[in-house]
């Protein structure tokens, strides 16, 4: 489902780029290609919702469901809008906008671009809210933070063209800059595909960035596979994440690995970063150690956990568990 919904994410960019072609060799005023006017606001608004739908389909596994119309709001406000005008005759359009009379026929189409805004700027945020700040694993958000960074691009385009336009700063033939960064973001989805097909049958993301990654890492399967077993009996026999001071050096030093190696180890087999990993065992320690005892002191567990601080301990904490360290301690005297 996810894959469908990027790929509808990409043909409509795709006709976005086909509609700005019209526009700038102005066969858009020609009767041939003139009912096609308009159309472009409805683009716009359907950019937000899929790639809010498209992040949530990735990080929740969440299909469709009724509540999802709402969604389609935006969109059906722009064709009510726009129905006076969607319903005249070719050369009616052409005379009406040769005319400068569009106004009479679409209601407040001098704020649209307001609306559009605002649309795309609440989506950002609720996107990023909603998504980004889960507990995701190690490729998966950085495949994510770059879709949200390619949208947030084209974001701050429209925006810029938006206003640099209405103060009168640049001219309306200065919108190619919104379709360079249409274009960039279907190269680099086809990049993808391209050195890796299966991304379009079924194939994560997650595999994919990860090949590509360590792709001339030199470290064999069967080795890695190795390594995987001697670093999670180190971790579970030495405990060497008790330490304060821990460096990813220090760990690949132990299993007579490079820094790189225990790096790719724990980005494929864990999907995690080196600090995620470690916090991992720390959390898991710390909730031991109030299981063990749930009036022992908030303080001494941060410490021998192998936190440095308090707020450190916090976040990771709730970013683990859901939960403040205050709340797991009450349900475990409860």
């Amino acid at each position: 489902m996810a894959n469908a919904i990027l790929g509808v994410y990409l043909l409509l960019f795709a006709l976005n780029i086909s509609y700005n072609t019209l526009y700038w060799s102005e066969l858009l005023y020609s009767q041939q290609f003139i009912h096609f006017f308009g159309w472009l606001l409805l683009l716009w608004l359907s950019y937000p919702p899929l790639i809010y739908l498209y992040t949530r389909r990735v990080v929740v596994r969440k299909g469709f469901s009724l509540t999802d119309l709402v969604h389609l709001i935006p969109m059906i406000f722009a064709i009510l809008f726009y129905i006076p005008f969607f319903t005249l005759d070719a050369v009616t359009k052409l005379e009406v906008i040769g005319s400068g009379r569009l106004s009479e026929y679409v209601f407040g189409i001098k704020y649209h671009f307001v609306g559009v805004i605002s649309v795309l700027i609440f989506y950002s945020i609720l996107t990023y809210t909603s998504f980004l700040n889960k507990n995701l694993g190690y490729n998966k958000n950085r495949w994510l933070k770059w879709m949200i960074g390619a949208f947030l691009c084209y974001v701050i385009a429209m925006i810029s063209y938006f206003v640099l336009s209405r103060l009168g700063l640049i001219g309306t033939g200065h919108d190619y800059f919104i379709t360079y960064t249409i274009i960039f973001f279907i190269g680099m989805v086809s990049y993808f595909g391209f050195v890796q097909p299966d991304v379009f049958e079924g194939l994560s993301m997650d595999s994919v960035l990860r090949f590509k990654k360590y792709k001339n890492s030199g470290l064999t399967p069967g080795h890695s596979q190795e390594s995987r077993l001697s670093l999670v009996e180190f971790m579970e026999s030495e405990k060497p994440y008790l330490k304060g001071d821990l460096r990813l050096d220090d760990l690949a030093g132990k299993l007579n690995l490079s820094r790189h190696h225990m790096s790719q180890i724990i980005n494929e087999h864990f999907d995690m970063t080196f600090f995620d990993f470690i916090n991992s065992y720390r959390i898991d320690e710390a909730k031991k150690l109030l299981r063990d005892d749930p009036n022992l002191n908030i303080t001494d567990v941060i410490y021998s956990s192998g936190f440095n601080n308090r707020m450190s301990f916090y976040n990771t904490f709730k970013k683990h568990t859901g939960i403040t360290p205050t709340q797991f301690k009450s349900k475990q005297r409860g």
